[in-house]
């Protein structure tokens, strides 16, 4: 019963009467100096502003990966030269599995050297 009379309370109602207007008294806000209306030169210069400080945000995080890719490309170097070194001590078989291991070092060396490459580029 209680679900019925909801039901008939709600479509009683004027949609009209479900929107709410707000009101406010402007007098009242205060208004900071500098923050009326400005010229189209300062809106650009506002904009020239945000643009750079948004082009040295990106740099800075090019210079983050550009050195994350030197520190994997140093890694990557020194472990081929370990490999190579013990190369000098293994079988025909094992110096295979090492050869292709140091091949796929040097893809990784080729590939960290790109990625800096187009970092700075960038």
């Amino acid at each position: 019963m209680t679900s019925d009379f909801d039901k008939n309370s709600t479509e009683g109602i004027d949609a009209h009467a479900l929107i709410t207007t707000l009101y406010s008294d402007q007098r009242k806000t205060k208004s900071e100096e500098g923050k009326g209306t400005k010229t189209k030169q300062e809106y650009a210069l506002l904009v020239n502003d945000l643009e750079k400080q948004f082009v040295k945000k990106k740099m800075k995080n090019y210079e983050k990966a550009i050195t994350v890719e030197a520190k994997h490309k140093r890694q990557t170097q020194q472990e081929m030269n370990e490999l190579q070194r013990d190369m000098k001590y293994q079988v025909n078989e094992e110096k295979a599995d090492t050869e292709s291991k140091i091949a796929m070092k040097k893809d990784g060396i080729q590939s960290s050297d790109e990625s800096i490459q187009l970092y700075e580029d960038e």
